[in-house]
């Protein structure tokens, strides 16, 4: 208010001369030195009238006064006071437009002796000093309690941090381990997928088998032949069978190496997609705990701000908080303390045998 009350003072100070064109101004100085910011000001009053003596153009307060239309009112409302009024009622005028209430102190009221006045006016006074004492607790007792919740806010977020921090380390851990369990599925499955036998014809042995067909067409052309190559005919028979027996025994190993690839194949696609699947499930999780512990994160630096505000605006507020809240803690752990010790045993019963 003091800025507003100065802003008021100048505005009065640079419009002075415009109001009173017969007083000229040559000092305004607005002095902050006390509990009310005040304005100091040096004219000359300048009156030009005419007169019967003396000079026409002289100093004069109340021919000036005169000049710019004040009248006096009477014996207790002189031409200086009626002044004093009007300019009062301009700088009240200029505080209502900056929003500033004139408060005007009272007087003793007729009939009323002033020490009875001052006395009820003392009266009055401490009893807004004790409203607002009263006022200054109930808000003291409201700004301990919000401390009190802000600190127990601010542990249990401190602690559920930890826990998701932990609980999120956890999962990472997890997410690692299956990625690498994937692709080691993957790396797995395409080497079994991209194995194929070895199912290229053998060469000699279809040489080998062409020759013989070949000496027994010639050997069988004519029944002369037979008769004379009959040995012969049965030697190319002979490895005619154990070709085809070779070739026999071949074809059903590459059917059974084919069927068993394929029969593990299908196991490592299905393990690759059981892995993959628990591997989007953890991601899911991660994702999940990351996003609350950045909301956890969120209200910590807000109950953080708060408390910082508290520590700055009522540090004494803080600290008395503070020790209620360490002398509640350290009376739960005196109660515990004193189960703990008492613990009542049955007693024995000694059947009269003492």
């Amino acid at each position: 208010m003091c800025k507003e009350a100065a802003a008021v003072l100048e505005e009065y100070a640079r419009s002075f001369e415009e109001r009173n064109p017969h007083l000229r101004l040559f000092n305004a100085v607005i002095h902050m030195d006390e509990s009310t910011p005040h304005l100091h000001l040096d004219f000359v009053p300048v009156t030009d009238e005419k007169r019967k003596n003396g000079l026409r153009v002289r100093n004069s307060l109340t021919g000036a006064l005169r000049q710019q239309g004040c009248e006096s009112q009477g014996i207790g409302r002189t031409i200086t006071i009626e002044w004093l009024e009007q300019e009062k009622a301009h700088i009240g005028q200029l505080m209502l437009e900056r929003g500033i209430e004139w408060v005007k102190l009272e007087e003793a009221k007729e009939g009323l002796p002033l020490k009875e006045f001052k006395l009820k006016k003392r009266q009055e006074e401490l009893e807004a000093a004790d409203k607002l004492i009263d006022m200054k607790l109930s808000e003291l007792s409201a700004v301990e309690d919000k401390v009190k919740s802000a600190e127990s806010t601010l542990a249990d977020t401190q602690k559920d941090i930890s826990e998701s921090e932990g609980k999120l380390s956890s999962v990472t851990a997890e997410t690692e381990k299956a990625d690498a369990k994937l692709s080691q599925k993957i790396e797995q499955v395409n080497k079994a997928l991209t194995y194929l036998p070895d199912m290229e014809k053998n060469f000699d042995d279809e040489h080998e088998y062409l020759v013989a067909v070949s000496e027994l067409d010639k050997l069988l052309k004519s029944g002369m032949s037979i008769l004379r190559n009959k040995d012969s005919i049965l030697s190319w028979i002979d490895t005619l069978k154990s070709l085809t027996k070779t070739a026999m025994e071949k074809q059903r190993k590459a059917d059974r190496t084919i069927f068993s690839l394929h029969k593990r194949g299908d196991e490592f696609i299905a393990e690759r997609d059981e892995a993959r699947e628990e591997l989007n499930a953890v991601r899911k999780e991660n994702s999940g705990l990351s996003s609350e512990l950045k909301t956890v994160k969120s209200e910590n630096r807000r109950y953080s701000e708060v408390y910082s505000m508290l520590e700055r605006i009522a540090p004494d507020i803080l600290r008395q908080a503070a020790a209620l809240v360490q002398e509640e803690k350290e009376q739960r752990q005196r109660e515990q303390a004193q189960q703990i010790e008492y613990q009542p045993t049955k007693k024995k019963r000694s059947w009269g045998l003492e």
